[in-house]
Order: C-alpha cells, then structure tokens, then sequence
C-alpha cells in the first residue's frame, strides 16, 4: 500500500523560491508505485495543500490533515525541503514531534544547533575540528569596527549567524566595509557572525542514512566566478556562476579525510536525512565550516550531482531516506 508523503516547501526566509524549486524536482523524482505525495506550501501562518490542479485548501494544523477529493488526508511522514526557519531551525520538527508524524530531516535539538553558525562551530571545535576565528555580535550590540577588530583579523566574511544560501553574506577586504556589511546583514537576522576568511580549496560533501548506516557521498570541488570570490547566492543559483567539480580535484588523502570528518559529524551532530557539510582545505588543515540540514535539491544543486556520481539516482535517494524516516519514526 502505498504510503502518503506531504512534501513541505516555502518558508519565511529569502530561500523560499529555492524551496519551491527543490520541491519541483522532488516531487518528479519520487516513486509513484511507493508513494502518494501531497504538496503543502508554509508560508507564516498560511499552510496550504496544492492539489494536482493548482486549487489550494487550508491544512488542518490540529492534526497535519488535507481535505483531498472530499477525503480527509493524514500522513505517513514528512519530506521537509524549506530552506532556513521554520524548516532547518528546529521550529516545523518540535511541531511534527507533537503530531507523531516522522519527519525526513534531523531532530528539532540537531536543527537548532546546526542553524545557528556560532553554536555549531563552537561545538565542533570542542570536538577537536579545525575552524575559522570568529566571533558574533547581536543587533543590540551595535558592533563598532573596533569591536570587531578587536576579535577576528580582516579579511573576514560577514553573516547572518542564523540562514542559508549566503543571503546577506558579505567578503570584507578593508575596514571601511565592516559596518555596511554588518547592516546588510542585520536585514535578514538579528545576529551577525563575522568569520575570517581562510584562502584554500572550498569543498562540500553530503551524507544520508541507509538502512542505520550512514553513507557519505562524494566530495565536489566549489570554484566560485562571481566578484564576490566565494560560493555566494549569486554563484550558488545562476548557471555559471561556479564550478561544481565531482570529484573534486584534490588527492585521495584528502578526499578521505573530507569524507571521513563528514561521517563523524553527521553522527556526532545526530544527524538525519539528506546533509551536507561545507570545508575549506588549507595549508594542510581541514576547517570546517558549516553543516546545512536540508541542502538544495534543484537540477543544480551539489548532493543531487553527488548521488548521480556513484550511481544513485533521485528516485532511489528519496525512497532510501523516506524509508528510513518512517523506521525510524
């Protein structure tokens, strides 16, 4: 019997129409002979079930139920791909805890962590991982340049310490760019990380779990074309704006170790779903630099080119790690 997916996109940040996206490519790729999937648009307090003909209805949030057909709709699990709040923070998982309904991502404690820049590397470097210098300031703060200066050395990017897709992310080069970075920032938090920039080999890799086991997927080389010299939106979402290299062009010795580090994170951050890792490789040292719980999924997203490298294909990922939720749930 086939099992009903509510496949939720949206969300309030600027990654919404990434989201949407994602959603498209999921929706084509999972396996119509396993499951029925029922598209839910969030977006604030307006939760929306759009049916195969574009009409939209109100989800029920009392129970996470759609009115389909004249039929009342519950759900065997959860596919989440928002990216940044409420989907990747910790706040749509306590909500589907509360409803019993397995959900594809990492728990609401591994979302909340991960999410927010500061706490996840102040975690990993207790583990004993390499990461950048940094330090966070809130809005109330009112950072000087002195302030900042005072804890990282230029250069230094600057960024919303809790979002995704390098939205008001900023490479600052001189000081007379620290404070209009740090406005642009507060436009889409209210906290800024200010990391210093490590000049290496940026690489990322994903990670999901089958069957109990995690499987760590290949290792892409990111070469950004874009002014701002980094994976930023920009170069993240327009056609050639960077080179996705996989397998990166890095030795064996280094692959290993990038894969190994994102094994050991995925399950010491207890990680779920679908992850991926990001890293800069410099002068003989692995930073890490950030772990994003629910990755892109359109044509040009990385994890969705990893898989196909080793010969897993969208349908198999997405059956692999709807399986595993609702075993683990």
């Amino acid at each position: 019997m086939r099992k009903n997916i509510a496949l939720v996109a949206g969300g309030d940040s600027g990654e919404y129409v990434i989201s949407v996206k994602s959603a498209e490519v999921i929706k084509k790729n999972i396996d119509p002979d396993l499951f029925n999937v029922y598209l839910i648009m969030i977006q604030g307090k307006q939760w929306l079930y759009k049916d195969i003909s574009g009409n939209e209805s109100q989800v029920d949030k009392n129970d996470f139920t759609v009115m389909d057909k004249g039929q009342k709709i519950s759900f065997d699990c959860a596919l989440i791909t928002i990216h940044g709040t409420p989907g990747e923070d910790g706040k749509l998982q306590g909500y589907f805890d509360m409803m019993k309904i397995p959900y594809t991502t990492s728990g609401q404690l591994a979302c909340s962590i991960t999410f927010n820049k500061h706490f996840c590397n102040t975690i990993a470097a207790a583990w004993g991982y390499t990461i950048a210098r940094s330090v966070k300031f809130f809005a109330h703060d009112k950072p000087t340049e002195a302030d900042i200066l005072a804890k990282v050395n230029l250069p230094v990017f600057v960024k919303p310490n809790k979002g995704g897709s390098s939205l008001g992310t900023t490479f600052v080069k001189n000081q007379q760019g620290l404070l209009p970075a740090v406005a642009s920032c507060f436009e889409h938090d209210d906290e800024v990380f200010v990391e210093e920039f490590i000049d290496g080999t940026e690489l990322t890799c994903g990670a999901y779990r089958r069957r109990g086991e995690v499987v760590v997927l290949p290792v892409t080389e990111i070469v950004s074309k874009t002014e701002a010299k980094f994976f930023d939106y920009q170069a993240k979402y327009t056609k050639g704006a960077a080179d996705e290299i996989t397998p990166a062009r890095v030795s064996e010795e280094i692959t290993k170790l990038v894969q190994k580090t994102t094994g050991e994170l995925y399950e010491k951050f207890e990680l779920k779903g679908v992850c991926r890792l990001d890293y800069i490789y410099s002068h003989d040292r692995l930073f890490f630099l950030e772990a994003n719980i629910t990755p892109g999924m359109s044509e040009r997203s990385i994890v969705p080119q990893q898989a196909e490298y080793v010969g897993i294909s969208l349908k198999q990922l997405f059956t692999e790690v709807l399986e595993e939720a609702m075993r683990e749930g």
